[in-house]
């Protein structure tokens, strides 16, 4: 519930630094670049969190002047906050559905989740389904934007018969084509 609150404050904040031109959505390519962290609780496992990078990218459709569809990409190398040596791995391929109010982009997202956890050339992996929420703020001509996403998700690690649910948060900066 907070990072659902924290996303309705950013996307405020950013409407409140545009003008009053009204944008609408643009068509184009993205290559965004960020932080990323986690949090992990699955049957049998202690709770765990992880921070690191995350690199996305994704195509805008614009539908009209406030609604795009946007497939994406995303990508995060993580750590352990409680373990060290331990890396993690996620991976989104999912679409964004975004409402646009000028420069400000409110949506949400669903997604084929992958997740690898490595320690010691050991490498354990699993996949599942999540959903999300995101917001953010893109130029009117393209170009610079930045956004705040949320993510859930639950992926299943059948070599273990474990299932691994996790929420995440990731803040990036991205640049788009047009």
């Amino acid at each position: 519930m907070k990072t659902k609150i924290l996303l309705i404050i950013t996307a405020l904040l950013f409407a409140s630094f545009t003008g009053a031109a009204m944008a609408e959505p643009k068509n184009g390519f993205s290559l965004n670049a960020g932080l990323a962290n986690h949090n992990r609780d699955c049957n049998g496992c202690a709770a765990s969190k992880t921070s690191g990078l995350n690199l996305g990218l994704d195509y805008q459709f614009a539908l009209s002047n406030n609604f795009s569809i946007n497939p994406f990409l995303m990508s995060s190398s993580e750590t352990f906050s409680n373990s060290s040596g331990t890396t993690l791995g996620h991976g989104i391929l999912g679409v964004q559905a975004r409402y646009w109010m000028s420069d400000v982009f409110v949506g949400a997202h669903v997604g084929s989740y992958s997740e690898v956890v490595a320690n010691s050339g050991v490498s354990i992996s699993g996949s599942g389904v999540g959903v999300g929420l995101v917001a953010g703020w893109e130029k009117p001509d393209g170009g610079l934007y930045v956004m705040g996403q949320y993510d859930s998700a639950t992926v299943n690690y059948a070599s273990l018969a474990i299932d691994q649910k996790f929420t995440g948060f990731r803040l990036s900066v991205g640049y788009r084509w047009k």
